[in-house]
Order: structure tokens, then sequence, then C-alpha cells
């Protein structure tokens, strides 16, 4: 999906990721991009009783600024997608029998999310007894 949407990467704007420690994002990165046009890093956050109390990262391969690494914003997207989604949810009875049905799911779906939602976070305040106007994240500013 990413090669599809995204600008390919170049060896002058290289593209970065950052993972958890699992082995099948480095092989899927091998297969879909050229190493010199990559910069990829892991995050292993190790667990006692459920709670983070370290976070160890590796640098695997290109330059990439460890002290920025972090999953935290696409773990957040990954519960807004499961949350909103249900051919996503974890141990469900909905599910995509085929990859571009899914696919075409999730494309409605972040259009909806982006375009079409209104986010009130993005609600701007107005003064006392007039209308707040509410605002997508397209809306200009």
């Amino acid at each position: 999906m990413v090669r599809k949407r995204g600008k390919k990467p170049t060896k002058q704007e290289n593209a970065t990721f950052a993972s958890d420690g699992d082995d099948q994002y480095t092989k899927a990165i091998l297969k879909n991009f050229d190493v010199e046009t990559v910069n990829y890093g892991q995050l292993v956050k190790e667990r006692e009783r459920g709670r983070v109390v370290g976070k160890t990262r590796t640098i695997i391969f290109g330059e990439v600024d460890d002290g920025c690494m972090d999953t935290i914003y696409v773990e957040r997207y990954n519960l807004t997608l499961r949350h909103g989604i249900s051919r996503l949810v974890r141990k469900s009875l909905c599910f995509s029998k085929c990859k571009e049905m899914l696919g075409n799911h999730l494309d409605v779906y972040q259009c909806y999310n982006n375009m079409i939602l209104v986010k009130s976070a993005l609600t701007i305040k107005t003064k006392k007894g007039k209308k707040n106007i509410e605002r997508t994240p397209t809306m200009p500013g």
C-alpha cells in the first residue's frame, strides 16, 4: 500500500521506519525497498506485569535518530483503525476474505476519518452566544 500511495524513497530522500522487534517488518522492508533508500530502527519494550519498564532502541540500517524513534503514533493509529473497522478487531467474526476488499474498506474509512468526521479538538471556539465552528482535518485554518 505504501508503494502505491507514497512517494518512492531515493538515496537523497530516504524513508524512515520504526517498529517493534518483530523480524517480519525487516523482511517486508527489504522486499519492497532498496536498503540504501531506507532508514529503519526497532524499539523493543521490556515489560513486567503488563507495564513497560524499559525501552531498547536498535538501528537496523540507515541513519535513524534514536531519540526520536518511537512507535506511539502508529500504535494510536492502529487502535483507531481497529476501533472503527470491524474487520480489524481482534477475535472477531467479521473478517476480510481478500486483501483487495480490506484495502478498499481502509480507503473509504481513511477518507471518512480525514475529510468528513468532525474532530472536537479542531473546533474553533467563538464568542459566547455564537455557534462554535466545527472542522475536519482537511478544512483550511
